[in-house]
């Protein structure tokens, strides 16, 4: 093989891979920033599978540091920025995440590794071997990036750090501080929070008896022991089911809305018309009272609006009981599972409207815009707290798009100047030198 087809061939497979490796990670990044509350979940199962503690606070840091980490190695490759740093950056990353992924593949602590957040789920062996193609190509960029050329000169790299890492962080905030820009969940805005079929719940049981200090549980079609014999009846016990809660006509959404006698009133509370506001707390134990003023604020301005409020959240009942008497809670507190409210909305509380059982807004309460919804100049329409999350989303994208456009356009100005400039003097040659006589 020539030489200079060797080298064409070099450069060919190192422009496939740097934008391959590249758009792994700003994919990987972004989608990540887009749910940082996602991600935090996740960090957290791994936490609990390695036995190991962190402040929340601190994970919050490592996830928004990871989102931005991930955005600029990707964005720099793609854009020729830091040739050398940025595959050196890339293999930083994968010598910790290879280990990581295989891990996960060989034990399965958690149900997936959460590398492309909600919006892209692929199995822990497919992700290790994602990992081994994203090593090798990051190898060959090691040896090979710095000869192929930047699309932004490095007189202006610097400042598109500052515009990636600015793009990504802003993403990263409102994700966080409001709701996911994109949804990548079943609950969805302008989706029915709750689908139920015609066909009514028939719920399962089974009963448990008592005898000798052994418990045993029999089925409704078993045939029931004899209190005669020395049995002695325990209790009533509800059977898991797929349908609980009515025929689901979407199997993606599986929220079952429980009293405190644990019973299935989802149809009951989540009303088919008129307007509804619902309380959703993932996790009592970080339920701080701090929050109980501006939640019963809330309560009582949907109240004097003729708004039905209701509480959902994941938690036992003496923590129920307690949040009650901290918080002074006048409105019907019930039950449902911490992964399906995490599902439905972000944050901690979260709080979502519904008109006609259809979701309307999502938020975070601390992104409403009101510590006192009773204050005077409050608005007592919950439609004007909603926030367009795809505006927003839309408006940083094209602002960094243009911006990073203007950084490559400017890069490649006086290369195009000195093209121009012999093509104007081919053109006009009498314009050099002045005329002669």
């Amino acid at each position: 093989m020539k030489e200079s087809t060797r080298l064409t061939v070099i450069n060919l497979i190192t422009w496939l891979f740097r934008l391959a490796v590249g758009g792994v990670f700003v994919y990987s990044g972004f989608v990540k920033a887009i749910d940082p509350w996602g991600t935090i979940y996740k960090f957290h199962d791994y936490l609990a599978a390695m036995n190991f503690g962190l402040a929340d606070g601190l994970v919050l840091i490592a996830v928004v540091l990871l989102c931005v980490y991930e955005f600029l190695t990707g964005a720099f490759l793609l854009t020729g920025s830091f040739r050398r740093a940025a595959p050196w950056m890339s293999g930083v990353l994968m010598l910790f995440m290879t280990p990581l992924t295989l891990w996960i593949a060989l034990k399965a602590p958690v149900a997936d590794c959460g590398c492309f957040g909600d919006a892209f789920i692929i199995s822990n062996w497919a992700t290790f071997w994602k990992n081994i193609a994203l090593c090798i190509m990051t190898g060959w960029l090691i040896v090979f990036n710095r000869r192929i050329h930047w699309l932004i000169t490095p007189s202006l790299q610097w400042l598109g750090f500052v515009v990636d890492a600015t793009f990504v962080s802003i993403v990263s905030f409102f994700g966080y501080s409001y709701q996911p820009l994109i949804d990548y969940r079943p609950y969805k805005v302008g989706e029915k929070l709750v689908e139920i079929s015609d066909t009514a719940y028939e719920p399962e049981y089974e009963f448990v008896y008592e005898k000798d200090g052994q418990r045993r549980s029999f089925g409704i079609d078993d045939e029931q022991p004899d209190e005669s014999d020395g049995w002695t009846f325990v209790e009533r016990k509800e059977l898991p089911s797929k349908n609980k809660g009515g025929d689901r006509l979407n199997s993606e959404k599986s929220l079952v809305i429980l009293d405190e006698n644990d019973d299935d009133v989802t149809a009951d509370v989540i009303q088919e018309s008129g307007a509804q506001l619902i309380l959703f707390m993932p996790d009592m134990n970080h339920a701080t009272p701090a929050s109980s003023y501006q939640i019963n604020s809330l309560f009582s301005s949907a109240t004097q609006s003729g708004i039905d409020f209701i509480a959902v959240v994941a938690g036992s009942k003496k923590q129920i009981e307690q949040w009650r008497d901290l918080s002074m809670a006048r409105y019907p507190i019930y039950t449902t599972e911490d992964t399906t409210i995490k599902e439905i909305v972000r944050g901690n509380p979260g709080v979502v409207y519904l008109e006609d059982g259809t979701i309307k807004w999502k938020s975070t309460l601390k992104a409403l815009p009101y510590d006192d919804f009773m204050q005077k100049g409050a608005s007592h329409d919950p439609m004007s707290y909603a926030v367009d999350t795809v505006s927003i989303l839309r408006n940083i994208i094209y602002l960094y798009l243009t911006v990073m456009a203007v950084l490559i356009l400017f890069s490649f100005a006086p290369g195009l100047k000195r093209m121009y400039e012999p093509w104007q003097r081919r053109r006009h040659p009498s314009a050099e030198g002045g005329n002669k006589d």
